[in-house]
């Protein structure tokens, strides 16, 4: 091993190119379902490609939970810039590849409501429904990914919840009295 080169980690632990690697289609569909553009999706696993290899120098093994917690920033970060430029989301809530199907349009109608219920979520409630509902991951790996406390984020799960099923209501049903 020459001067200014890392150890090379033991046999039993992957790379962190290795990990990245692994977890990039994660990564890709947790950025899309918060930003809901394929493009800007595409830039955030990037930027966390990059983030989490220079953060890989370190002595402290790297867990995919860490990977997932860099995307999520993050894709929140460009979700609040583009909120702050007056936008209402980022981007199309299709992939550009789908967009002009013929069949889509009962996907497009599924799309459009489902981009409805998510905007009816604040920034906290969408990344851990998202994150549960979505991608199913455990209490603990959301706490993990978002920082807050898992009793913290259970109560948010919650709320989210409730907001969704609320949130589209059926029509109300009128009698005709003869």
């Amino acid at each position: 091993m020459g001067a200014g080169q890392s150890p090379e980690p033991p046999a039993d632990e992957p790379c962190a190119d290795h990990v990245f690697q692994r977890h990039a289609a994660l990564l890709h569909a947790v950025a899309f379902s918060v930003l809901g553009d394929d493009g800007e999706a595409d830039k955030v696993v990037r930027e966390t490609r990059a983030r989490w290899l220079a953060e890989a120098d370190g002595p402290a093994p790297r867990s995919p939970v860490g990977l997932l917690r860099i995307a999520t920033v993050l894709a929140l970060t460009r979700l609040r810039a583009a909120h702050s430029a007056g936008e209402s989301h980022v981007g199309p809530w299709l992939p550009g590849s789908l967009r002009n199907e013929p069949e889509l349009m009962v996907a497009e109608s599924i799309s459009a409501a489902l981009s409805t219920v998510i905007d009816a979520l604040g920034r906290d409630e969408r990344v851990v429904f998202l994150l549960r509902r979505a991608f199913g991951l455990a209490y603990a790996n959301i706490a993990a990914v978002t920082g807050l406390p898992e009793a913290e984020v259970r109560r948010i799960d919650a709320e989210a919840e409730a907001r969704v099923r609320c949130a589209v209501r059926p029509p109300e049903r009128r009698q005709v009295c003869d």
